[in-house]
């Protein structure tokens, strides 16, 4: 084994983004050897106030999490965590040294177990194998899904209370955007933000109206792709005409970054090898930036090393864990004041509960119920359309169930109703009374695709 002190005087030197020297990484390469990798699949339950509602919007795909123990010839385990993945697709990766995928640029889950498993060989933080730390707290935010104002104000009451600062969210054209914001700020607690993301689904033409309506509310903290990111042109007049910042995702980030047409980027669910390239274009350009990535605590542990080396990562990151009851980790990490600690002890930081790995694994599934999406808007016109989530790329904000229209011709072209818009006087949600009457006539009218009704109420 490499002596400590001169490791932590090696590491110490690897400033920054670069690469471990080759004198350590002959000292440590070939002193461990994966042997095999553990792969359980798990349905932990969500928070009770929103369990039903991000079920009936996504089904299992968010729910269910993988959760990867690499295991090694001496003994020592890494984790890794995804979101719902078919099984055996990391083979490749039996028989390497852990070494061997410094600055991986293929699988995020993969990373997290490597760099666990690299720092516990070492007795380092896993944070020490990626630069020098910058920052020892984490600013962190929450998610949710779009739904009816009511629920987006409980929803803001909720984060809020367990500390957190921000909440991020996918506007859709099956809400209004303004009606949800004005329900959110109602409740907001004094300096409480919202982070929309628009998609990258429109244009300036039918967005900056709808921006400009957004900045009369304090709670609007910024805009997430408002509109195509070829649109060059566009993004220029909403950095000249909208005081709410405007992040970049889906664009090219160093076009955005060099022209100045943003004033942070997302890095979505990146590999660590593409993270440090990311960061390392932020920090040349002084751009914040921000992670963003699914899963637990073994995430969220992995995402928390990353953001306390690059010095650039200082808008609050995006992971989910808040939305699970309970954690696979003996480890909890409270949101405090927005900001989670960086976590302590050698690579990761984290050990696996394996009562409640077990627990999770075997438990049963949670299943739809009938329901249907109730889309109505102030003129009286409702829309009732069945929506399966269990269907692959299945999303209600994409508006693609089958036979009901296609993503950019909102309900079809047999469907009445205004153009898509964020600003529709219109509210969407969940109807289940599968007992009254009223529903089951109207389920056997959706049999074959949407059904709509006029009333003049």
């Amino acid at each position: 084994m490499i002596h400590r002190r001169r490791l932590l005087k090696v590491a110490a030197l690897t400033a920054g983004l670069a690469p471990f020297p080759v004198s350590l990484l002959s000292a440590v390469r070939g002193k461990m050897k994966i042997i095999d990798i553990e792969e359980h699949e798990i349905v932990p339950p969500f928070q009770d106030y929103n369990a039903l509602e991000l079920f009936r919007y996504h089904g299992l795909s968010i729910q269910t999490r993988m959760i990867y123990v690499v295991k090694t010839d001496t003994g020592l385990e890494g984790y890794g965590e995804s979101g719902l993945a078919p099984k055996g697709r990391f083979k490749d990766y039996i028989g390497t040294d852990p070494f061997d995928w410094l600055g991986d640029k293929k699988n995020l889950p993969m990373n997290m177990a490597m760099y666990d498993l690299m720092g516990k060989y070492l007795d380092l933080p896993a944070w020490k194998l990626i630069g020098p730390k910058v920052r020892s707290w984490i600013p962190v935010g929450a998610w949710t899904v779009s739904r009816h104002p009511d629920a987006m104000a409980e929803e803001v009451l909720s984060v809020s209370r367990r500390g957190y600062h921000w909440l991020k969210y996918h506007v859709d054209v099956l809400q209004n955007a303004i009606d949800q914001t004005e329900a959110m700020q109602k409740v907001a607690p004094p300096g409480f933000k919202i982070h929309y993301d628009f998609n990258e689904d429109a244009n300036f033409k039918a967005v900056y109206p709808v921006l400009r309506e957004l900045q009369r509310f304090p709670i609007a903290g910024r805009i997430e792709d408002p509109i195509k990111s070829e649109d060059h042109d566009g993004y220029r007049l909403l950095r000249e005409k909208c005081t709410i910042p405007i992040l970049i995702h889906h664009g090219p980030h160093d076009y955005f970054m060099r022209h100045g047409l943003c004033d942070g980027f997302m890095g979505g669910h990146a590999s660590i090898g593409l993270a440090m390239k990311l960061a390392a274009l932020a920090e040349a350009s002084n751009t914040p930036f921000m992670l963003q990535q699914t899963g637990g605590n073994i995430n969220q542990a992995f995402l928390a090393h990353e953001a306390a080396v690059f010095h650039m990562a200082s808008l609050d990151h995006v992971n989910l864990c808040h939305l699970w009851k309970e954690q696979v980790t003996h480890e909890e990490m409270p949101v405090i004041s927005g900001s989670i600690a960086l976590p302590q002890g050698p690579g990761l930081g984290v050990t696996l509960d394996r009562k409640k790995l077990k627990h999770f694994a075997e438990s049963p599934r949670p299943k739809q119920t009938q329901f249907l999406v109730r889309t109505r808007y102030s003129d009286g016109l409702t829309i009732y359309f069945r929506f399966n989530p269990d269907l692959p790329g299945a999303n209600v904000r994409f508006l693609n169930p089958p036979g009901f229209g296609k993503r950019y011709s909102g309900f079809g072209p047999d469907v009445p109703g205004p153009v898509p818009g964020y600003a529709n006087p219109v509210v969407t949600d969940f109807w289940d009374e599968t007992n009254s009457p009223e529903f089951k006539a109207i389920w056997k009218r959706t049999a074959e695709g949407p059904f709509w009704e006029q009333c003049d109420c």
